[in-house]
């Protein structure tokens, strides 16, 4: 049984289960740019053009009780995607935390605040 941590984002109950250890590597080599950047979610969205690594990075994941994948995404995060954002932050903070130093996920997390403040804010 993989290890799991929960937390409430916006009101949601999110629970991510841990990559076995394979996928994690692959997916942590195809991120090593995105967490790298100077601007890691435009840094994102540029590698995944099509939204397939959004859904490999969110597919160990439930939000209240329902999983995240292809069929559910756009049901859970139209109109929500500073939600979005911060269920990734998530899933790299539990997934990544011991491949990467502590300042690149505080970065991170910093960076998508930003993203988000904006959001509330437009």
């Amino acid at each position: 049984m993989l290890k799991t941590e929960e937390r409430d984002i916006r009101g949601h109950k999110y629970i991510v289960s841990l990559f076995p250890a394979m996928q994690g590597y692959l997916l942590a080599r195809q991120l090593i740019s995105v967490f790298t950047d100077k601007d890691p979610v435009s840094k994102l969205c540029e590698i995944d053009k099509e939204g397939e690594l959004i859904l490999k990075l969110l597919e160990n994941t439930a939000r209240d009780d329902m999983a995240i994948n292809k069929a559910t995404f756009d049901k859970i995060y139209t109109g929500n995607l500073v939600e979005m954002v911060e269920a990734l932050m998530f899933v790299f903070e539990v997934n990544f935390k011991d491949f990467l130093q502590g300042d690149v996920i505080g970065n991170l997390a910093k960076k998508a605040k930003k993203v988000t403040n904006k959001k509330k804010e437009g």
